[in-house]
Protein backbone atom coordinates (compact mmCIF):
# COMPACT_ATOMS: atom_id res chain seq x y z
CA UNK A 1 0.00 0.00 0.00
CA UNK A 2 1.09 3.61 -0.90
CA UNK A 3 1.92 5.49 2.43
CA UNK A 4 -0.31 8.18 2.62
CA UNK A 5 -1.39 11.22 4.67
CA UNK A 6 -4.16 9.77 6.40
CA UNK A 7 -2.74 6.19 7.39
CA UNK A 8 -2.52 7.49 10.91
CA UNK A 9 -5.37 9.80 10.95
CA UNK A 10 -7.72 6.63 9.70
CA UNK A 11 -5.69 4.17 12.82
CA UNK A 12 -6.06 6.82 15.17
CA UNK A 13 -9.92 7.41 14.39
CA UNK A 14 -10.78 3.38 14.64
CA UNK A 15 -8.35 2.77 17.99
CA UNK A 16 -11.27 2.82 20.83
CA UNK A 17 -14.42 2.71 17.94
CA UNK A 18 -15.83 0.51 15.72
CA UNK A 19 -17.21 2.81 12.55
CA UNK A 20 -18.27 2.44 9.21
CA UNK A 21 -16.10 4.47 6.22
CA UNK A 22 -18.60 7.57 5.97
CA UNK A 23 -18.08 7.99 9.44
CA UNK A 24 -14.37 8.08 9.12
CA UNK A 25 -14.06 10.36 6.24
CA UNK A 26 -16.78 12.65 8.64
CA UNK A 27 -13.91 12.56 11.51
CA UNK A 28 -10.99 13.07 8.70
CA UNK A 29 -12.54 15.73 7.22
CA UNK A 30 -13.16 17.89 10.52
CA UNK A 31 -9.34 18.10 10.59
CA UNK A 32 -8.44 17.53 6.40
CA UNK A 33 -11.16 19.04 4.56
CA UNK A 34 -9.54 18.20 1.39
CA UNK A 35 -9.52 15.00 1.76
CA UNK A 36 -11.53 12.86 -0.91
CA UNK A 37 -14.66 10.29 -0.07
CA UNK A 38 -12.73 7.95 -2.48
CA UNK A 39 -9.63 8.43 -0.83
CA UNK A 40 -10.52 7.43 2.45
CA UNK A 41 -12.86 4.14 1.31
CA UNK A 42 -9.14 3.05 -0.59
CA UNK A 43 -6.92 3.63 2.20
CA UNK A 44 -9.64 1.65 4.41
CA UNK A 45 -9.64 -1.19 2.07
CA UNK A 46 -5.90 -1.62 1.97
CA UNK A 47 -6.00 -1.10 5.87
CA UNK A 48 -8.36 -4.33 6.35
CA UNK A 49 -6.17 -5.92 3.42
CA UNK A 50 -3.03 -5.85 5.57
CA UNK A 51 -4.63 -6.59 9.06
CA UNK A 52 -4.22 -2.96 10.38
CA UNK A 53 -7.81 -2.77 10.61
CA UNK A 54 -10.20 -5.23 11.27
CA UNK A 55 -13.57 -5.56 8.97
CA UNK A 56 -16.50 -6.25 10.41
CA UNK A 57 -18.91 -7.33 8.05
CA UNK A 58 -22.40 -8.89 7.28
CA UNK A 59 -24.14 -7.52 10.07
CA UNK A 60 -24.99 -4.15 9.43
CA UNK A 61 -25.72 -2.09 6.18
CA UNK A 62 -21.99 -0.81 5.75
CA UNK A 63 -19.27 -2.65 7.00
CA UNK A 64 -17.65 -1.45 9.71
CA UNK A 65 -13.82 -1.28 10.65
CA UNK A 66 -11.76 -0.71 14.13
CA UNK A 67 -7.78 -0.79 14.75
CA UNK A 68 -6.60 -4.51 14.85
CA UNK A 69 -5.21 -4.63 18.51
CA UNK A 70 -5.95 -7.87 19.86
CA UNK A 71 -7.90 -10.98 19.78
CA UNK A 72 -11.40 -10.06 21.01
CA UNK A 73 -14.90 -11.48 20.61
CA UNK A 74 -17.71 -8.76 20.34
CA UNK A 75 -20.68 -8.60 21.78
CA UNK A 76 -23.46 -6.68 20.42
CA UNK A 77 -26.88 -5.45 21.70
CA UNK A 78 -29.56 -6.14 19.04
CA UNK A 79 -31.50 -3.46 20.45
CA UNK A 80 -29.38 -1.07 20.00
CA UNK A 81 -26.60 -2.56 17.40
CA UNK A 82 -23.60 -1.23 20.05
CA UNK A 83 -20.60 -3.36 19.91
CA UNK A 84 -18.39 -4.08 23.22
CA UNK A 85 -15.08 -5.99 23.19
CA UNK A 86 -14.77 -8.58 25.20
CA UNK A 87 -10.87 -9.56 25.76
CA UNK A 88 -10.38 -13.37 24.80
CA UNK A 89 -7.12 -14.24 26.68
CA UNK A 90 -9.26 -13.69 29.67
CA UNK A 91 -11.68 -16.91 28.62
CA UNK A 92 -10.92 -20.06 29.29
CA UNK A 93 -12.48 -23.44 27.65
CA UNK A 94 -11.29 -26.00 29.92
CA UNK A 95 -11.31 -29.08 27.25
CA UNK A 96 -8.54 -27.30 25.23
CA UNK A 97 -4.89 -28.26 25.44
CA UNK A 98 -2.88 -25.76 28.16
CA UNK A 99 -0.83 -24.60 25.73
CA UNK A 100 -3.54 -23.71 22.96
CA UNK A 101 -3.29 -20.06 21.94
CA UNK A 102 -5.53 -18.19 19.83
CA UNK A 103 -4.09 -17.01 16.65
CA UNK A 104 -7.59 -15.12 15.40
CA UNK A 105 -11.16 -15.51 15.79
CA UNK A 106 -14.15 -13.78 14.58
CA UNK A 107 -16.59 -14.45 17.45
CA UNK A 108 -19.88 -12.34 17.39
CA UNK A 109 -22.31 -12.84 20.09
CA UNK A 110 -25.85 -11.01 19.92
CA UNK A 111 -27.99 -10.22 22.83
CA UNK A 112 -29.81 -7.25 24.46
CA UNK A 113 -27.53 -5.74 27.36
Amino acid sequence: MKTHAYLSVIKEVCCDNHCNVDQIYEKIKETCPKVWRSTVYRNVEEMSKEWILTKLSWIWDKSIYELTKWNHIHLIDTETWMIKDLDIDNITIPWLPKNFKIEFSDIKLFWKF
